[in-house]
């Protein structure tokens, strides 16, 4: 059982039987504390991303030269966090692969086919957060889980640019956070050079970028 769990249930347990128990070793501040964690972990608001001002982008290296960069026009994603607890907020987007948009319709076709995003048979990627910590002012290691090309690996994204205001009349919030991945260690090679990775016809490394904002549910 979690810690805030236990909160909830010692909370409740000393609001039903009383004073009494504050005899037994239980002071009047440990019930406020209780109280107050319970309070806390119902506290996150529930936000949804609003696809019209939100984009998630990729950019990779070619033929060891310049990057050229990639977008999805389909994807969406929940968020639930706290504007005065932000290392407890739970962060998940998934994408449609399908929906990849290179802006060279050929290639588009090509990274959909099998010696790429093989879209057809994996049609979803998706990142789940698993915790959250602030290493600065600001800026936060995101850790999670990001299932893609039929394996799901963990992940650290650099969040930054948290905002909280309103959207036509609804609570709303804004984030932006980049995170990176090698393309072979989800079982795509193609044009990858075993001696120079990043060298390649194609680089290793795949750079994303989720910059998104969210309205309350």
């Amino acid at each position: 059982m979690n810690r805030t769990a236990k909160a909830v249930l010692a909370a409740s347990a000393l609001t039903l039987m009383g004073a009494p128990l504050i005899g037994f070793g239980l002071s009047n501040e440990a019930t406020t504390n209780a109280t107050s964690v319970a309070s806390n972990a119902n506290a996150a608001t529930e936000y949804g991303v609003d696809l019209v001002h939100s984009s998630v982008l990729f950019k990779i290296r070619h033929g060891g030269l310049a990057y050229f960069y990639g977008h999805f026009d389909s994807f969406s994603g929940s968020i639930q966090i706290d504007p005065d607890n932000i290392e407890d907020a739970k962060f998940s987007i998934t994408v449609d692969v399908d929906s990849v948009d290179t802006n060279n319709t050929k290639r588009d076709e090509h990274v959909k086919s099998a010696d790429f995003f093989n879209s057809r048979q994996y049609p979803k990627a998706t990142f789940e957060s698993t915790s959250i910590q602030q290493v600065s002012d600001g800026v936060y290691d995101l850790k999670g889980k990001f299932s893609f090309h039929g394996k799901t690996l963990p992940v650290t994204a650099t969040l930054s640019d948290v905002s909280f205001g309103e959207q036509r009349g609804s609570d709303a919030i804004g984030f932006h956070a980049v995170f990176s991945i090698k393309r072979s260690d989800y079982g795509i090679t193609k044009y990858v050079d075993a001696n120079n990775p990043e060298d390649g016809g194609l680089g290793d490394t795949v750079q994303i970028t989720v910059s998104c904002e969210a309205v309350s549910k």
